[in-house]
């Protein structure tokens, strides 16, 4: 990427965190329809900016604190955690994208996952959508991001933790509505909780 490319890009950048200023200026909150909030983001990979990038989701993480963001969000987030060299708050990421879409970190660890018979309440939980964004995702983070997330895909504790989200999935699917159901879910919250260290309202 030359240096009219990168400067471009700041442009941008630059641009959209203005929209999203004069919203908060203008009407108390973000509006936001077009969703720039999380371009940004992938702006600053983009160029390769990992201290931008943090001081950005720090920002973001403040200004839309109960906004769960998208698979490939958290991804790049924990990207942009690793390279910063915050690794135990980049693992917690990457565990907040593996309960946003299952199949999304196997995949970048070069593995092929078949689809679950489990809860899928939003098409961003898919197996189709993990595929959808994979090639981009893959453009955006190093190599050595790719690298260690593969090792945490491959760890035996990943794989337990992993399958415990999933065997509650797979009783929320077929509980219908009522108290055990809602049990589930509230099971289901604490076990995220547990390992992403965030709130779940």
């Amino acid at each position: 990427m030359t240096d009219k490319q990168i400067q471009r890009i700041r442009k941008r950048i630059k641009s959209y965190r203005a929209i999203l200023a004069s919203e908060k200026r203008r009407f108390g909150g973000y509006l936001d329809s077009p969703g720039i909030r999380y371009v940004i983001a992938e702006l600053y990979l983009q160029i390769q900016d990992y201290k931008g990038a943090l001081t950005y989701f720090r920002w973001f993480s403040k200004q839309f604190s109960d906004d769960i963001g998208f698979p490939d969000f958290n991804l790049f987030w924990a990207a942009t955690l690793f390279e910063n060299s915050k690794i135990p708050e980049s693992l917690a990421k990457i565990y907040e994208t593996s309960f946003s879409n299952t199949y999304l970190p196997e995949l970048i660890a070069g593995a092929d996952p078949a689809p679950i018979d489990k809860s899928e309440s939003s098409n961003t939980k898919t197996l189709e959508y993990a595929k959808q964004i994979y090639t981009d995702c893959i453009e955006l983070i190093s190599l050595g991001f790719q690298i260690y997330l593969t090792s945490v895909v491959e760890s035996e504790e990943y794989k337990a933790n992993l399958n415990k989200y999933i065997s509650i999935q797979k009783l929320i699917k077929d509980e219908p509505v009522g108290p055990m159901r809602s049990n589930l879910i509230d099971e289901s919250y604490k076990f995220e909780q547990q390992l992403t260290r965030r709130k779940y309202n």
